[in-house]
């Protein structure tokens, strides 16, 4: 369908519209109006496509009625029966029409489907090969053959599938982001990268793989690739303000935040201005350390966006650096309420709470999050902190080894376990700990130091850094 419109294989084109509006006129007044076969394959098309099935066997009926000896509704009627759960019915109808008519590709189309529906994505990829054969639009069956393999997790068969798609009709910008969006959900940006290299060698004018293209180097952190790629996006369309957008995303990943708000500024240019933009924008000046200007683009994002979560939490970020720490709790409170999945900003509330002596809220943040998140290190250490600060070492240890059990490897739980049996009292077996965590991981004992900058000054552990030291 071409939005209201649709083609019939004899190249009259149809007002969809109002063809159903006529045929429901038909049926509201109980009169007797004339379709022929051509617009009323249409109307079952249209009721058949939003699953009216009620309107669909209305329709076929009114069509069987009028044209008796048209075998083509027949494999409308097959497909009505599957979408009313009747599969071997509908199956046994097309086996038997294919039998006739060994070469109507839509009785392969509709098996397909009828397959399809009943989750046999194998079986219905046979027929849709099948279909190929005969096929005027082979691309769009290469595309449904392509999520076919996506149902059955199979996507290095769908992307096959969807390059076929593109060969055969190149100038398509949805196969362009399909392809990309396999790609990137495989993890393969890598061969992203090569795939969009080769299709530009034959299609450099392509902005949609420049554009694709920029996204994968920018997932591989190669900024300035990712750059040139939307910089040749834009040359192809000045006006292309996803581009600029993901540009100035690739120049704040640089620390180049001058440039990333120019061009978060070029969008409004081209489209209606986006709280996320905004929040973006606040986002560069923060990191330029312009708190004031940083500010008001996040209040900006919030008068267009009441919701944006990240803005409340920018604008907390800017409190806080600014020492107004209640109204900071206050901004990142309600980024929590509206987005309380969000372990980063329950953890961020947790530290404002832990800065303002709120141990027992800041008890809850830390806990609602290892609870959900086992590998979040810095919501445990915080967690014991918590009883750490109640002077309750034993529970403050309790949570830490609760930690290691689930992240063995990281030093970081070591070493602080190590400082709360130390200020616990039980030196000794703490330096079995330290020595534990500098085996594992030396470059990381100023982790230690930071909560216990005492031993700095004791040479038994001065000792222990030049043993390790040396032995790297």
């Amino acid at each position: 369908m071409r939005d209201n419109f649709e083609w019939n294989e004899n190249g009259e084109e149809h007002d969809v519209s109002k063809l159903i509006e006529r045929f429901e006129k038909m049926l509201a007044e109980d009169d007797y109006f004339f379709f022929d076969v051509d617009e009323l394959e249409v109307i079952i098309d249209f009721y058949l496509d939003i699953q009216n099935t009620k309107l669909a066997g209305n329709a076929l009926d009114f069509a069987n009625t009028q044209h008796p000896t048209c075998t083509a509704f027949r494999i409308k009627e097959a497909r009505l029966m599957a979408y009313n759960n009747n599969y071997y019915e509908a199956l046994e109808m097309l086996t038997q029409m294919e039998q006739i008519e060994q070469a109507n590709e839509e009785i392969f189309i509709t098996k397909g489907e009828v397959y399809s529906l009943m989750n046999k994505h194998d079986l219905a990829i046979e027929e849709y090969k099948k279909a190929l054969e005969t096929s005027e639009q082979p691309d769009e069956l290469y595309i449904t053959i392509a999520f076919e393999y996506e149902n059955m997790n199979d996507y290095p068969n769908a992307i096959i599938n969807l390059k076929n798609a593109l060969d055969i009709n190149p100038e398509s910008n949805s196969l362009i982001h399909e392809i990309a969006f396999f790609y990137e959900m495989t993890g393969k940006e890598a061969e992203g990268v090569e795939f969009f290299n080769e299709f530009l060698d034959k299609k450099p004018y392509s902005k949609e793989a420049w554009f694709n293209l920029g996204i994968f180097y920018n997932s591989l952190e190669l900024y300035e690739k990712a750059i040139e790629s939307y910089e040749f996006a834009i040359a192809i369309d000045e006006e292309f303000s996803s581009a600029y957008f993901n540009l100035a995303n690739s120049y704040a990943n640089l620390d180049q935040y001058r440039k990333a708000i120019e061009y978060y500024e070029e969008t409004f240019k081209y489209e209606v201005e986006e709280a996320i933009t905004h929040y973006y924008i606040g986002e560069s000046y923060e990191n330029l350390n312009e708190l004031g200007r940083a500010l008001t683009h996040f209040n900006q994002a919030l008068d267009m966006d009441p919701r944006l979560a990240e803005a409340y939490v920018g604008v907390s970020r800017v409190f806080t650096k600014d020492g107004k720490i209640e109204s900071a709790i206050k901004y990142i409170e309600e980024a929590v309420n509206i987005s309380p999945k969000n372990h980063e900003f329950r953890y961020e509330l947790g530290v404002l709470y832990l800065k303002t002596d709120q141990l027992d809220k800041a008890e809850t943040e830390f806990e609602t999050i290892v609870n959900k998140d086992k590998s979040f290190v810095g919501a445990w250490l915080n967690y014991s902190l918590c009883f750490e600060r109640k002077s309750d070492y034993s529970k403050a240890i309790d949570v830490i080894e609760t930690a290691i059990e689930n992240n063995k490897t990281d030093a970081a739980l070591w070493f602080r376990l190590a400082g709360y049996l130390y200020k616990s009292g039980k030196v000794r077996q703490a330096y079995v700990f330290i020595e534990k965590a500098l085996e594992m991981d030396f470059n990381r004992y100023p982790e230690l130091l930071a909560y216990m900058p005492e031993l700095e000054a004791e040479s038994r552990f001065v000792e222990l850094l030049e043993i390790y030291k040396n032995s790297e």
